[in-house]
């Protein structure tokens, strides 16, 4: 933080006359850049004796770091991407990762919060450093590892709406905010091209937040910009294991919605189910297991799948969603798309809102209340009535793969928004063709009915097909489940007739998801029919996306 020499000398006083430290803090000219970009003037400053200190501003919007004091008297935390700092003032003594370690330099207090040499964050966080000097004055060059967003999530919460990128690499980062605007630059990856993902539009359809633009810049840099609706202050931190960046940008007070009271919940008589609690200890800490093993032929009981809400694009905590339905119990179930929806299969009351996803497992529940469990694929289609048959691609998806058709019900939401290349029809609740759009325009959902678009030789199709024509779908899952009443996938899947059987190779899940300590639930069906709901805590006891 650049501060007038005044300012910093009578600061400097306080400390040497009380703790009779090193001679007075006296500033110096300098400047910072971070990965080709100015660092705030106000966010570092420079010592007479030649090292540049970072302000808590400067390491949190700089770097990407959070720096917090739990309490009062306790040292300062340097965190990002899952690795900590712990230094204290007026003291060169500072500890990474447990090992203390002694810096040329003490931290001191900036403007009521902590200010520290960049040694002591440099090693930690990957971060390269040049200084330039000029007479008195000099420049810092800061660098730090390159990195590519890889992928980005959208959940929509009643408080708040939270965008989690997830990044091929731990590494350090600059934000800053403008109006309707939060900007993210991260240093690009040396070997340009392993750009996969360097350009990414996305569009949400929460209001407050509007659309993620993503793309190299000119200084070699790789911006990601967020357009917002918010008027509160953002918070920006970041997760390890995997890496990734978390965005969280608040609604107001008052636009926050009112729950209505969630309706009585009636005890559970013993013979439908049973809650047990375990602890166990594990290589990586101790855990606790929940158990709840119900029986869903009972008629005291229903065992389904529920969603946030109407549509598929809301998020909210399972006690929310069990509360909302005056519900026993519950788990969270399956994984979510970047946008919000369902990934995997979804069947609530014999209503298809997703289909099978990369032949990962789902668990099957018949009218009858029998359990199922098994690896599918979607073999749904649509016939045109005196046209043929096309195969149906996707239900409620983002349509953006070439060739494809996919099917968007009111689930989706009132409307499907426009895009280009792509031919898309109305067809109303009867199953007739009410409206053919063949520009990618948007359009709106029918109650009752649906909306097909097709892109490539899905489009060419369509185009085909003239108003009034009847249609008729067909959804269906190999191997066939008949009598289908509730499914929700997941995976992978481990255990099969009482064995181990792991699938988490063929159903290309990630290591960072079978592998990793994160909080996780399962499912599973006993000999006798019976339906086990398995949540387990992490030993990790760091804020999860």
């Amino acid at each position: 933080m650049t501060m007038p020499p005044a300012r910093l000398l009578a600061t400097a006083a306080v400390i040497a006359s009380a703790l009779a430290a090193p001679p007075a803090l006296t500033a110096a000219p300098c400047t910072v850049v971070i990965n080709g970009s100015a660092l705030d003037p106000d966010h570092a400053f420079c010592t007479a004796d030649g090292h540049l200190m970072l302000t808590a501003a400067g390491l949190e919007q700089g770097l990407g770091l959070t720096v917090v004091r739990e309490d009062e008297g306790a040292p300062w935390t340097i965190r990002g991407f899952g690795r900590t700092v712990l230094a204290r003032p007026d003291t060169r003594s500072y500890a990474v990762a447990g090992e203390l370690r002694h810096a040329e330099h003490r931290a001191v207090m900036a403007d009521g919060a902590l200010a520290v040499p960049l040694e002591m964050v440099r090693q930690a966080f990957g971060i390269e450093a040049r200084v330039r000097r000029d007479g008195a004055a000099s420049m810092w060059v800061l660098a730090t590892p390159g990195a590519e967003p890889t992928d980005v999530r959208e959940g929509s919460h009643a408080e708040k709406v939270r965008l989690v990128l997830d990044l091929d690499r731990a590494t350090t980062f600059s934000w800053w905010t403008q109006p309707g605007r939060l900007v993210i630059e991260f240093a690009a990856p040396r070997d340009e091209g392993g750009w996969a993902h360097s350009v990414r539009l996305l569009r949400f359809d929460d209001a407050l937040v509007t659309e993620l633009r993503q793309g190299p810049t000119a200084a070699g840099t790789i911006r990601v910009e967020v357009a917002h609706h918010s008027e509160l202050p953002p918070t920006v931190f970041s997760l390890g294991e995997p890496p990734r960046v978390v965005i969280d940008l608040f609604r107001r007070p008052e636009d926050i919605p009112v729950e209505p009271e969630p309706p009585p919940v009636v005890p559970l008589p013993t013979s439908a189910g049973i809650l047990q609690t375990r602890n166990f200890s594990t290589p990586r800490g101790p855990v606790r297991v929940y158990v709840l093993d119900v029986d869903p032929r009972s008629e005291a009981i229903d065992v389904r799948p529920a969603l946030a809400a109407p549509t598929v694009h809301r998020r909210s905590t399972v006690a929310r969603i069990a509360a909302a339905r005056g519900a026993w119990g519950g788990v969270n179930g399956g994984f979510f798309s970047r946008r919000g929806p369902p990934l995997g299969m979804l069947v609530i009351d014999g209503e298809w809102i997703r289909e099978p996803w990369g032949g990962r497992t789902v668990l099957g529940i018949t009218q009858d209340g029998r359990l199922l469990m098994d690896r599918l694929d979607f073999r749904g289609r649509v016939i045109f009535a005196g046209l043929g048959t096309q195969r149906l691609s996707a239900l409620n998806r983002g349509h953006d793969d070439h060739d494809t058709l996919v099917m968007y019900t009111p689930r989706w939401g009132e409307v499907v928004t426009g895009a280009e290349d792509r031919t898309r029809l109305i067809v109303d609740p009867s199953g007739a063709v009410t409206h053919k759009e063949t520009n990618g325009a948007a359009l709106r959902i029918p109650d009752g009915g649906f909306v097909l678009s097709g892109i490539g030789r899905m489009a060419a199709s369509l185009d085909l097909v003239e108003v009034g024509t009847a249609v008729t779908v067909e959804l269906e899952a190999e191997p066939g489940w008949p009598d289908l009443r509730h499914a929700i996938g997941g995976g992978p899947r481990l255990v099969k007739d009482g064995r181990p059987h792991i699938t988490a190779s063929p159903e290309r899940f990630r290591p960072d998801v079978y592998a990793s300590t994160r909080s996780r639930t399962a499912v599973g069906i006993t000999q006798a029919g019976r339906l086990l709901l398995v949540a387990v805590e992490s030993p990790d006891n760091g804020e999860q996306d």
